[in-house]
């Protein structure tokens, strides 16, 4: 029942009794008004002394992966609550599981939910939400608890048993002028200690000359660079979900970063669409951090063609560095940006990614064009279809 339906009832009980004149009809509206009122005050008492926490198993998650989240509701009034409906809301993919329970006075109950990251990301948890009311349900009360959180979901990693880092054309250590927070064998010079330095990085001999602690800069050596670039332009990515080409491309991307990374390489990242952005090659858990943060959150966009990127992003890249190409593009016009990297003793590797559903003939021609003039000018190329796996990238290539 209603409470508009429960004073229409009291009013109707009381006009009744007074037109009447009849004693048990004041009675009834008597016991209705007193209804009304005590669940008024009962269902204003239901949330208090209620407090819900939240703990998320994991700040990160990467595609397909299972997500914990620990409840737990303590009630430190001295009543019981005999009803409570608790929920989250969020941007989450799918609705996040509520509960319906009950809990005694000066009690606490816990539970955990879990999750399946089903889309990459970054998703806002919270408020948490709960409601409840008066025995008979004329009353409803709700209270939001602003508990925020944030998740990550990483793009999937898969293992790349075929694919191999692009060696460098030139022998020994180049220096770039680029410096770097990891340690390299290349020392760029010292500066005075901050907060956080390493303390193996500290050049003693100096910091006694100075009498303050001096620690060495490093620099990047050039021939260790892997360049990834990643077409996000728009008209040429097709489909949704797991199979839509923008959700592989950045798959593929992923798995290098992270066996590049795994094997000490500076990786860099160029990406096309809306403009070229540009993140610097590095090395180490904080590039791998950057590098996923990043990857998580893009989508495909602008109508910047990869062609474009290439032209106005080859003088960043030095002779000596190593180039991958991820593309659904079937323009040939990338080939030629991409050949004279080539020319410019970068090494260079190109990934087509092949649209959702089957191909006309048309395409597979152009298609077929592109991957002969790639091979022409000496660049390793592997198609990946809607069929391939993903582990299996370059596997031909391997195996000859």
């Amino acid at each position: 029942m209603r409470p508009w339906q429960l004073a229409v009832l009291w009013i109707a009980l009381f006009v009744t009794a007074v037109a009447s004149g009849i004693d048990l009809l004041y009675y009834l509206s008597y016991l209705v008004l007193f209804v009304g009122v005590a669940m008024w005050i009962v269902s204003r008492q239901t949330l208090d002394g209620l407090a819900v926490k939240r703990q998320i198993g994991q700040a990160y998650a990467h595609l397909g992966d299972t997500i914990e989240l620990r409840y737990e509701l303590q009630n430190t009034h001295r009543f019981g609550k005999l009803w409570l409906e608790i929920f989250e809301e969020s941007n989450w993919p799918e609705h996040l599981p509520g509960r319906v329970l009950s809990i005694a006075g000066q009690r606490d109950r816990k539970w955990k939910v879990l999750v399946r990251a089903l889309r990459r990301g970054r998703f806002q948890l919270g408020p948490i939400v709960l409601r409840s009311g008066d025995p008979f349900g004329l009353f409803a009360t709700e209270m939001r608890i602003h508990t925020p959180a944030l998740i990550l979901v990483y793009p999937k990693v898969l293992p790349l048993l075929h694919w191999q880092l692009p060696g460098s054309q030139l022998e020994g250590g180049v220096l770039t002028g680029q410096r770097s927070l990891q340690a390299t064998s290349m020392v760029m010079g010292i500066r005075e200690y901050r907060p956080g330095d390493a303390y193996k990085s500290i050049h003693w001999r100096s910091s006694a000359r100075h009498r303050t602690l001096q620690v060495k800069e490093f620099e990047l050596d050039r021939t260790a660079d892997l360049w990834i670039y990643l077409d996000l332009d728009r008209h040429w990515h097709r489909g949704e979900g797991e199979t839509a080409t923008i959700e592989r491309a950045v798959t593929v991307v992923a798995s290098v970063v992270a066996k590049a990374l795994r094997e000490h390489r500076n990786v860099g990242l160029i990406t096309s669409g809306l403009r070229p952005d540009v993140l610097q090659p590095d090395r180490g858990t904080k590039q791998s951090g950057k590098l996923m943060q990043y990857l998580a959150e893009i989508q495909a966009g602008g109508d910047l063609s990869i062609a474009e990127t290439l032209i106005e992003t080859t003088p960043r890249l030095r002779r000596g560095s190593s180039c991958l190409i991820v593309t659904p593009s079937l323009d040939r016009q990338w080939v030629r940006p991409a050949g004279t990297l080539r020319e410019a003793a970068i090494a260079t590797q190109a990934v087509i990614i092949g649209p959702p559903s089957s191909s006309d003939d048309r395409d597979r021609a152009r298609r077929h064009a592109i991957v002969g003039e790639l091979a022409i000018a000496g660049i390793p190329a592997a198609y990946l279809s809607v069929d391939s796996r993903i582990e299996d990238l370059f596997r031909e290539a391997a195996v000859a």
